[in-house]
């Protein structure tokens, strides 16, 4: 049953006396909003209770949203009761007001709703109502401050994005405070039946909130973030809030806020979460929290935090790590059909594959480009000089630009307008390779060539000799332009940016193919190779892979030589489909292996493809979620969810070689 929002504070009042003593939320500042908001959840039946008492200034029409499932019992501006009339409040002047909302509903039941899952929903295994939800009524247009007492059953921890004042621990009911001042989005909360690990480290409170099974974990996890939070703090400036929590998920997410990660409870074990994945969300409390985002202009932070994140990390870890990152941007943008490529400026989230290569893949190397460009101390210098000016506020590129501008002392001008404002990206051919001299003097000649209009680039150059390799850099400027190199030993070969320090599109015989060439096309042709029973699951892993819409056809209707094919089905099936597509037989490396094998085939003059062929019904069900992840692959060998396998095929040649 429950509670009447009229008896609330006073409900609150006798499990938590601690609250009384809290001070007022702190005033609202011109044009600003500050929220003190009472909530009572009871996970049981989902219902929500809530008192907020809201302060503004500098107003006299006040756009106020509130959640569909939250319904408004009472209103009173001033004091004064009134009847909502709309979805704006209007004041008296443009002075200090105060509105007073109590609303009550019952959440929704966590699912999805167009393939993306609800923003606020609660269930057995716990819930969370994000910023945008307007779980809290929200106010557009404004910088806010808040202060939220939650209160929730005893065995509920519950975490609301800003600083936590105080918590109360008692026999039925839990209850916790948190605050934040002058933040760039409205409060996200969470709650669940967690097991709470703190560790302190100096002011700095850090905090697991995870289910009991997975308490083991928490050490860990505590190593780590306290590690990367030391990391990018001595990197780019001090950690800005007080706490860092990370919270176990009942969803199958990873995601981000101000002074927390809330990550899917099954992914929370998996070696890749606390060795790249848990910097990257760390790392979001600079680039993206503790300086927003002007989405109007592009999203700089996804690519700027993969890039000091998983690249830099991947680059610690192994000698060749960041070199393979590399090109394993350049094949994912080669998958990427010309007409779903989009200026970086334009990107502004995760809204698809597609947007992934654009706004984490190319950005990240945009950032890598500039730290060749101005050199390491100067492109630090930048971060900590962009930091400095824009923390607590919100930025642009234009803002990064200027940053590194000052850094460097560099009118970055053209840097910054060719690779944020152009789509594509060039593409590198090398003619004319040949070497003159003799007895210690030698020297190498090239041309370079590019489309028009050219790009003005900066290309490393190898050139292996008897004695080892001499490393340069030219600079091409125009759509067709000559070298000549000097070097004091016998040159065996020339090597054009050898280790992918450009982003260019990749030449044939670079880039072999992998799951991408096929999922982001828009024109590819599904073929179902299943019995009756698999088909529905075939379909919906067909769904899942694709970044289009999905177009079945029958194997008969399939053509190579027009469109990408996904085959997809019963192996047997499978088998019998390729014959009929000239598709080859299944690549020797997998034959028999595991319960399920993916792999892609290039042949000339025709589409890539992709096949998926497992070992009946539950085989092809186990490949649901994981498959999905691995479309920069060529090939994998599954044993039910697990791959016991992965890779790329090898390039067939390097066309930006020469051996002389």
């Amino acid at each position: 049953m429950k509670a009447p929002v009229a008896v609330l504070l006073a409900v609150l009042a006798g499990f938590l006396p601690g609250f009384l003593a809290i001070a007022d939320a702190p005033a609202a500042e011109n044009g600003a909003v500050s929220h003190d908001a009472t909530v009572r959840i009871e996970p049981a039946d989902r219902s929500v209770s809530i008192s907020d008492r809201i302060t503004v200034q500098g107003r006299e029409a006040v756009p106020v949203r509130v959640a569909p499932w939250l319904k408004i019992v009472s209103l009173s501006i001033d004091g004064k009761k009134s009847s909502p009339t709309g979805p704006t409040v209007r004041l008296a002047d443009r002075g200090s007001h105060s509105i007073a909302l109590e609303l009550q509903g019952k959440a929704p039941a966590p699912g999805r709703s167009r393939g993306q899952w609800q923003d606020a929903a609660i269930g057995a295994d716990g819930g969370y109502f994000f910023a945008g939800s307007a779980w809290l009524p929200r106010i557009e247009g404004a910088r806010v401050s808040y202060r939220v007492r939650v209160d929730v059953p005893a065995d509920q921890r519950v975490v609301v994005t800003g600083r936590l004042v105080s918590e109360t621990i008692g026999k039925k009911r839990y209850g916790a405070v948190f605050e934040s001042r002058n933040a760039l989005e409205p409060p996200s909360l969470f709650v669940g039946p967690y097991v709470v690990k703190e560790r302190k480290s100096g002011d700095l409170r850090l905090r697991t909130y995870f289910y009991r099974d997975q308490a083991g974990l928490a050490d860990g996890y505590l190593d780590d973030f306290a590690h990367y939070i030391e990391r990018y703090s001595r990197l780019i400036g001090a950690y800005p809030y007080n706490d860092f929590h990370v919270i176990a998920a009942p969803i199958p997410v990873g995601l981000g806020f101000p002074n927390l990660t809330y990550i899917g409870r099954r992914i929370l074990p998996l070696p890749f979460l606390r060795g790249r994945s848990l910097a990257h969300e760390v790392l979001h409390n600079w680039w993206g929290n503790g300086v927003g985002i002007d989405y109007a202009s592009g999203n700089w932070a996804e690519g700027l935090t993969t890039y000091m994140a998983d690249y830099a990390l991947a680059a610690e870890r192994d000698s060749d790590g960041g070199a393979k990152m590399r090109l394993g941007w350049l094949r994912d943008f080669a998958a990427l059909p010309p007409d779903r490529d989009t200026p970086v400026v334009r990107f502004t989230g995760k809204h698809s594959a597609a947007a992934q290569v654009v706004g984490y893949n190319k950005v990240s190397f945009i950032f890598h480009m500039l730290r060749a460009e101005i050199g390491e101390d100067s492109f630090t210098a930048g971060l900590r000089e962009f930091w400095r000016r824009y923390r607590n506020d919100v930025a642009s590129w234009k803002g990064l630009r200027g940053a590194f501008e000052a850094a460097s002392g560099r009118d970055l001008s053209g840097f910054f307008i060719q690779w944020l404002n152009r789509a594509g990206a060039p593409q590198l051919t090398l003619h004319d390779a040949g070497i003159e001299g003799a007895q210690g003097a030698y020297r190498v000649r090239f041309t370079l060539r590019q489309g028009s209009p050219p790009w003005r680039l900066r290309i490393p150059v190898s050139v292996r000799t008897e004695g080892g390799a001499i490393d340069r850099t030219v600079d091409l400027s125009g759509a067709e332009q000559s070298f000549t190199l000097d070097v004091d030993r016998p040159p065996l070969a020339l090597r054009i940016d050898p280790d992918w320090n450009v982003f260019r599109r990749l030449l044939p015989g670079e880039a072999p193919p992998i799951l991408r060439d096929v999922t982001l096309a828009a024109d590819t042709a599904t073929v179902i190779a299943a019995h009756p029973e698999m088909e529905k699951t075939a379909q919906g892993l067909a769904r899942r892979l694709l970044d289009t819409r999905m177009r079945i056809v029958s194997s008969d209707a399939a053509n190579p030589a027009n469109s990408p094919v996904l085959v997809i089905g019963e192996t047997s099936k499978v088998a019998e489909i390729l014959v009929r597509l000239d598709l080859g037989d299944t690549p020797e490396p997998l034959v028999g292996r595991g319960t399920a094998r993916v792999w892609t085939v290039s042949k000339p003059g025709r589409r890539p493809a992709l096949i998926v062929a497992a070992d009946g019904q539950a085989a092809l069900a186990a490949l649901l979620r994981p498959l999905p992840h691995y479309g920069g692959r060529s090939y994998l060998v599954f044993d039910g969810r697990r791959a016991i396998d992965k890779g790329v095929w090898p390039a067939t040649h390097r066309p930006l070689t020469r051996s002389f």
